[in-house]
Formats: structure tokens, sequence, C-alpha cells
């Protein structure tokens, strides 16, 4: 299987609501390509502790989210996706954090880990459809 990371996008973790009870400042989305040439199912534990997010000693795992900017509006990546031979699975996987840049980090069920350095600033594609809605309700 190879994941490719293919956009970054951060957006006010509070623009809907400044009241909500959000740990972090930022609401962080990452696009995700998945391929196989043979095919087959992304298995993992959950999506709770396959994907996450690191800086220095600070950590914080992908969730579905209720009160991000982009509530409802992601076709959010599941960890049990199956991934047809030679077609990519697209998906965009979000979190909360505190601070732009860091690592993001993805653990398979056998506890192999792939780890992408994430840059400071939106960039590349895929966040769309999180961003198109990243200061409304959908």
């Amino acid at each position: 299987m190879r994941v490719t990371l293919t956009g970054v996008a951060y957006r006010d973790a509070l623009a809907k609501d400044k009241t909500l009870p959000l740990t972090g400042k930022y609401a962080l989305a990452v696009a995700l390509t998945l391929e196989s040439e043979n095919g087959g199912t992304f298995k993992g534990y959950g999506k709770d502790n396959l994907i996450k997010w690191s800086y220095g000693p600070e950590m914080n795992k992908a969730s579905r989210y209720y009160d991000a900017p982009w509530d409802g509006c992601i076709d959010s990546y599941t960890p049990w996706g199956k991934v047809a031979a030679g077609q990519p699975y697209l998906a965009i996987s979000s979190m909360n954090i505190s601070r732009r840049g860091g690592n993001l980090l993805m653990e398979d069920s056998y506890g192999s880990i792939a780890r992408w350095d994430l840059p400071q600033e939106d960039t590349g594609t895929g966040t769309e459809p999180a961003t198109k809605y990243a200061t409304t309700d959908c």
C-alpha cells in the first residue's frame, strides 16, 4: 500500500463558535491518496489510533469533528476503506491542533509508522471538500 500526503489546510478551529471547548487553536485537514497494485482493505485498529499529529512532546489524534469549521463537509477517510487495484482511494482526515507545522504520523495495525513533516502554510490539493465550507455550516 502506498500512502501519499497530497494536501494540508489550516483553519481557525473556533471560526463558527468562539465558545467551543476545543483544546487546539487550529483545525487541520490533511488529504491522503492510498494506492495498491493488487487492491485490498486498508486495516487499522481505528481512526483514533491510526493518524496522529505531533509537535515535540505534543500529540493529538485524528477524530470525527463535530465542532470544526468544516463539520459535516468531509468525505472522511476510514481505516477499513477498500482500495481497488490500481485505483486511488482519496480521503481527508482532520484534527484539532495547537500550532501549524509539526508531523503527521500514520500507524498501521502491525505497528509500522509513516511520517510526514507538515508545512506551516496551506499547500497541495485534496482538502477542497473541507475548506469549501470553512466558515459556514453545511
